[in-house]
């Protein structure tokens, strides 16, 4: 069962996401359930019960930005996800800090709301997967959801996990890459893999985690990363 929130302060802009996210799930074969609130502190007491959550970024009141970092940073809830809503693109690019899953232009295009739900789902799959490692004769294993970046030193990888601190094994990002690509990772150097949903910053040679952890962005890897912030915050494609 997948819990998904709408929270918007126009009736008529819910009703049509709800409807549209119905749609979804029974094409889809999945079972959903679904709830509407029209301003941010009725949607707030019960946010942590939602996997997804649909934001109108122009609440009254506590709008969807603060929301979303009260989410982030009071809650410190890092599994939830968001994608804001609005009637101007100017709002993408500045919501980083929150880490959206994505952002939709009003009036909301049923084909565009489909394809984040696919990317949802997708990742949530993802998540729930597994880092394998050996650690001397032992075989360790992380939860995907769980890493917040890989750090290579030397003939040694170094694991740095939300929980239970950091790991190392002796490997390469080679390895690593074999089994975070196309998990919701990107490499930003040869020596950094990163958990792209921890990240609250980018900037042009460095990215910030929640944690406040800054990471090297190398010359070679720019480019990828500017097609990436391209490809998924492009102004609510």
């Amino acid at each position: 069962m997948i819990r998904i929130a709408v929270c918007d302060d126009e009736v008529s802009t819910c009703s049509k996401i709800e409807k549209a996210i119905l749609d979804f799930a029974k094409g889809r074969g999945f079972q959903v359930e679904t709830e509407v609130f029209y301003s941010g502190e009725g949607l707030y007491p019960f946010v942590s019960e939602y996997d997804l959550v649909f934001l109108d970024i122009m609440l009254l009141e506590m709008d969807g930005v603060r929301l979303g970092r009260k989410i982030r940073e009071e809650l410190g809830n890092e599994r939830i996800s968001i994608v804001y809503i609005s009637s101007r693109e100017s709002y993408a690019m500045s919501l980083f800090s929150v880490r959206p899953l994505d952002f939709l232009i009003k009036p909301v295009i049923r084909e565009r709301l489909y394809g984040t739900l696919d990317t949802f789902l997708r990742l949530r799959e993802n998540g729930a997967g597994e880092f394998l490692y050996k650690a001397g004769k032992s075989l360790g294993r992380l939860y995907l959801d769980q890493i917040l970046y890989f750090a290579c030193n030397g003939k040694k990888v170094e694991i740095h996990a939300s929980l239970g601190g950091g790991r190392e094994f002796y490997g390469n990002m080679r390895e690593v890459w074999s089994q975070v690509e196309g998990k919701g990772f990107l490499a930003i150097h040869k020596s950094y893999v990163v958990n792209t949903a921890y990240v609250s910053v980018y900037r042009y040679d460095s990215v910030e985690l929640s944690d406040g952890v800054v990471l090297p962005v190398s010359q070679r890897y720019r480019k990828i990363l500017r097609e990436y912030l391209t490809e998924r915050y492009g102004g609510g494609r």
